[in-house]
């Protein structure tokens, strides 16, 4: 929206909590994706891969959601997202079990996911 007097409006700021959640999802694909250089298994490749695909979804989403006013509700859902990060890079560090693996990130991201649909329904 433009007026005459002042020139174009300044864009909003970002939502810092989506933000920080869109960033770290994108720190955890880098994660993930130096751990392959670990995997011993095709199994534990396919795995990690997989994994890497389900958390690029996440990011894209969290990149579309990223919101001009900060609420509650996605500063709750931020934080628990931030608090699971140190499992998942846990269970990257040991992921001999591929089943836990993949357990392990899937549970990480039912809560991102949570995070993201409290955003969808803030805008």
């Amino acid at each position: 929206m433009t007026d005459a007097a002042r020139g174009p409006a300044a864009p909003a700021a970002a939502n810092p909590d989506l933000t920080a959640v869109h960033g770290a999802l994108v720190h955890l694909v880098v994660t993930l994706n130096a751990s392959i250089a670990q995997a011993t298994t095709s199994a534990q490749v396919t795995a990690i891969t997989d994994e890497i695909a389900e958390v690029n979804a996440r990011v894209t989403a969290a990149g579309r959601q990223l919101l001009t006013q900060q609420t509650a509700a996605i500063t709750k859902n931020a934080k628990a997202v931030a608090a699971a990060i140190p499992d998942v890079e846990a269970a990257i560090a040991k992921f001999d079990d591929v089943r836990a693996f993949v357990g392990g990130v899937t549970k990480f991201l039912g809560i991102v996911d949570k995070a993201i649909d409290v955003a969808k329904i803030v805008i």
